[in-house]
């Protein structure tokens, strides 16, 4: 049948039993069905050779994007609350809500992810990052701020390049660099180090310089020099150079070429170098025998053998 000009149906339309229908009282077009849900409501697959355009879409099933005939899925604010598999996606706000996405790659301006999200390749943050859950990081991340709210583990190499911060626990198992490039099996900090806390080192500790108000020292230690307002030693210590600040007194103690202590003096030439006058409240000995017995108590002889 030719039809050459309109053709009108006032009260519906009915092809096959559910090819075509249309329902004329709520203004609904349906294919595969007779009964539409929707403005046009179609049960089976859509194909189309040429470009789709729509305002807001969104998706409750399984949606793949990156087939053929599919390059880029370009959007202003894209909800996915279901299971999506998605090549590559530009969007500039994109929140997944439920369900499950994998993403080959993306670019967002925004991104919202409300469940859990596993990150396995390279991850860029080029602005503010809020993690209010664990995060795990297998790879290499680039993080310019970043706020995580639980625990934070990071087994790649990662650069935090802004403010960051930690509320829980931070767990790295590579190294660590501040400042600069990390040295292998260390921590690396290439500026100065602020801790408000106290420090706690189960292993060995080498500085080069070290300023302190109270420095309590409980086992053997090796100081080759040390400043310190005050010092208390509790153990077992080897000084090369120690300078006390009451009345402008010098200990030295050195072991070349024998270990020796100097007062006021910092240079030794005896076991015992005193430069000054010395007072003894007890006995003053000579290989173990008293210089006053050695003397034969007489004050003139002590006074020769004192010199």
């Amino acid at each position: 049948m030719a039809v050459n000009k309109n053709f009108v149906v006032k009260n519906g339309l009915e092809v096959d039993t559910n090819t075509l229908f249309v329902d004329s009282a709520n203004n609904r077009v349906a294919i595969g069905t007779t009964v539409p849900t929707a403005t046009l409501d179609v049960r089976g697959k859509i194909l189309s050779d040429s470009q789709v355009e729509s305002f807001v879409g969104k998706f409750v099933g399984i949606v793949t994007a990156g087939a053929v005939g599919v390059t880029t899925m370009t959007a202003g604010a894209a909800v996915i609350s279901g299971v999506a598999t998605v090549g590559f996606i530009s969007a500039t706000s994109l929140n997944v809500v439920t369900g499950f996405s994998t993403v080959q790659a993306f670019s967002s301006k925004d991104l919202t992810v409300s469940i859990g999200a596993t990150i396995s390749g390279d991850l860029n943050v080029g602005g503010a990052a809020t993690v209010g859950g664990a995060l795990t990081v297998t790879g290499s991340s680039k993080l310019q701020d970043t706020q995580v709210g639980s625990a934070l583990t990071v087994t790649g190499i990662s650069t935090f390049t802004g403010a960051s911060k930690f509320a829980n626990t931070a767990r790295f198992e590579k190294d660590i660099a501040v400042g600069s490039a990390a040295t292998v099996g260390v921590l690396t900090v290439t500026g100065n180090a602020y801790f408000n806390g106290n420090v706690d080192i189960g292993g060995d500790i080498t500085f080069d310089e070290v300023n302190a108000r109270n420095l309590n020292i409980s086992g053997i230690s090796t100081l080759g020099f040390a400043t310190a307002a005050n010092a208390y030693v509790a153990g077992m210590t080897t000084t090369h150079l120690l300078n006390v600040g009451f009345g402008a007194t010098m200990v030295k103690v050195q072991g070349t070429p024998a270990t020796r202590v100097g007062i006021n003096s910092i240079g030794p030439a005896f076991t015992l170098d005193v430069d000054g006058d010395s007072n003894v409240t007890g006995t003053v000995r000579q290989a173990g025998t008293s210089v006053l017995t050695t003397a034969s108590g007489d004050a003139t002889a002590l006074a020769i053998a004192l010199g």
